[in-house]
């Protein structure tokens, strides 16, 4: 069809000027504010941060922070919320993954795991380092239940182990766990606040302290790693 009408020419359709920018949908907003206040937390801890830090961080108006969030309280928590979620999925994964490898390879393979925590999410794991010390007012439950669903895996992966040989190990996986754990946690802030420690150094040491260990209590001191896990009664 010809473009001409009577012999006129149709006006050439004008371009939409810029405009107002279309809102980002609400799940993905709160993403972004999330994200960029767990920075911003983890940056200038809880008392440092500010919703206009978090609302730029996260190229967001100031506004739209407390409409989704209400105030910097609720936002700390959820914060929180998601920094436990992501801690606790990451090293469920890798102990997942991990479960049927031989017993070296298994050791490695989750110490790693703690230290690429640190270094891939380290924002996440500095505000619950924070809370769970006592930085911050506002009471909050999420550290201590991280701590306690993470020890509970690597006690059961520890069990079951044991088991495999022929030994009911009893509540010293709980304390076997806690040691692992501690140990692992204390090596990867140290290598997160200082990159000049050896990363690899550093899991080679916690892997073969780890196998020694073992290997120490199953063929000299079994009786030692059976009564860990033996709390004796009262005295009246």
């Amino acid at each position: 069809m010809s473009d001409t009408t009577a012999g006129r020419s149709r006006p050439a359709r004008e371009k939409r000027g810029p405009g107002r920018p279309r809102a980002q949908p609400l799940e993905q907003q709160r993403r972004a504010v999330l994200d960029a206040a767990c920075a911003v937390f983890a940056q200038h801890g809880y008392h440092g941060a500010t919703i206009e830090a978090v609302a730029r961080r996260a190229g967001t108006p100031r506004p739209t922070v407390y409409e989704l969030f209400g105030s910097k309280d609720e936002l700390y928590g959820a914060v929180i919320d998601i920094a436990a979620d992501r801690v606790v999925t990451h090293l469920s994964e890798a102990f997942t993954e991990s479960r049927d490898f031989p017993l070296e390879a298994f050791v490695r393979h989750n110490f790693t795991a703690v230290f690429d925590l640190f270094e891939q999410d380290h924002d996440a794991v500095t505000v619950l380092l924070n809370a769970e010390q006592g930085a911050v007012d506002r009471p909050t439950e999420a550290p201590s239940e991280v701590r306690h669903r993470v020890l509970q895996e690597i006690s059961e992966f520890t069990r079951s182990r044991w088991e495999e040989l022929g030994v009911d190990i009893g509540d010293s996986a709980e304390v076997m766990a806690l040691i692992y754990f501690r140990m692992a946690e204390g090596l990867a802030i140290r290598r997160a606040a200082d990159d000049r420690w050896d990363r690899e150094a550093f899991i080679d040491l916690l892997t073969e302290f780890t196998l020694g260990g073992i290997d120490r209590l199953w063929t000299q001191s079994l009786d030692v790693l059976v009564a860990a896990g033996r709390p004796a009664a009262r005295r009246p």
